[in-house]
């Protein structure tokens, strides 16, 4: 393999991880809660 492929190799192995760890830093929102009504046949939208 030339230089060339083996430094773009490199690079992409080097996004992977970075890509990795900061999907393991940055934690996914967990959704949005919503709280239930009281109220008889009310319907949250």
């Amino acid at each position: 393999m030339r230089r060339r492929h083996k430094l773009m190799l490199l690079l992409a192995f080097e996004i992977l991880v970075l890509g990795f760890t900061q999907a393991q830093l940055e934690r996914p929102s967990r959704g949005i809660s919503v709280e239930t009504t009281v109220t008889p046949n009310h319907v949250v939208t």
